[in-house]
């Protein structure tokens, strides 16, 4: 089943609308970029805030496609706009779960003076922990209508349900990232080989100590222009097929779930109750 719904991610690629979630991730990916290296990093990260709050349009643009079946610039448009607070206001209710968590967790931690180093795997484990089981919001808010604290409900219930799917799924979802990261970095590599060798010789002391800025200055403008392009491009095609794939999954997987039939009956005036 996992390969059918991947299957059918591809085929709808075929749909130039369905290209958009990836278009649009990749040119806030290529944006920042950009914006860091000719405006700073401050305005940059402010930049990017402001760009994906614009991403959940193309998301249930998206996920309405595969619900109707049309693939038209227009209906997309139209299932984008009518989708957009459903998949919003889940995200930031998650977000604001993933930081909340985090707090509280690291709150201990700093008492005992080691909240420093364990910070990166406090923001690891806690995001993949609580994503592992909400990923599907989206999908259930505009595939089945689900309202903002329901969505998140029906995403946890529908892994639950479908926990060794989904590890399938999570675990081809991951393959296919890697692969796109990899051949993106491996090009990026080549094309900017001259200027990133010199990284290869630096101590692990220097690598810790070695910023971004030093990093624009090493592969000059040209070398920035050429990195925003890769990174769209790779981008791009990760999200535009990983997305897909997940909203398919969705689909085909809540479509076999089945509601247990409710049971019929009656109490009597003594409390004892009686199936029909």
């Amino acid at each position: 089943m996992v390969t059918v719904s991947l299957r059918s991610a591809a085929s709808l690629l075929r749909s130039p609308a369905a290209w958009l979630p990836g278009l649009a991730l990749g040119g806030i990916a290529a944006s920042f970029i950009l914006t860091q290296y000719f405006l700073g990093l401050f305005i940059a990260q402010r930049l990017l805030i402001i760009l994906l709050v614009l991403l959940p349009f193309f998301m249930s643009g998206l996920l309405g496609m595969v619900r109707t079946g049309e693939t038209g610039i227009h209906s997309f448009a139209s299932e984008g706009v009518s989708g957009y607070f459903r998949v919003l206001l889940p995200s930031l209710i998650i977000l604001f779960a993933i930081v909340i968590t985090i707090f509280l967790l690291m709150i201990p931690l700093l008492a005992l003076g080691i909240g420093g180093q364990a910070l990166v795997f406090m923001v690891l484990s806690c995001g993949l922990s609580i994503l592992f089981f909400t990923i599907f919001y989206d999908a259930a808010a505009v595939l089945e209508g689900k309202t903002v604290f329901e969505s998140i409900r029906r995403s946890v219930k529908f892994v639950i349900r479908n926990t060794h799917s989904c590890v399938i799924f999570y675990l081809t979802s991951l393959v296919l990232g890697i692969a796109v990261a990899f051949v993106t970095l491996l090009f990026w590599t080549a094309s900017l080989y001259d200027r990133l060798v010199s990284i290869s010789g630096l101590t692990p002391e220097e690598m810790q100590s070695f910023t971004l800025e030093q990093f624009n200055t090493l592969i000059g403008q040209d070398g920035i222009l050429v990195t925003a392009l890769f990174f769209f491009a790779g981008t791009a095609l990760a999200f535009s097929l990983l997305y897909a794939f997940k909203a398919f999954f969705y689909r085909d997987y809540a479509g076999k779930e089945q509601e247990s039939p409710a049971i019929r009956g009656e109490y009597d005036s003594k409390g004892r109750w009686y199936k029909y």
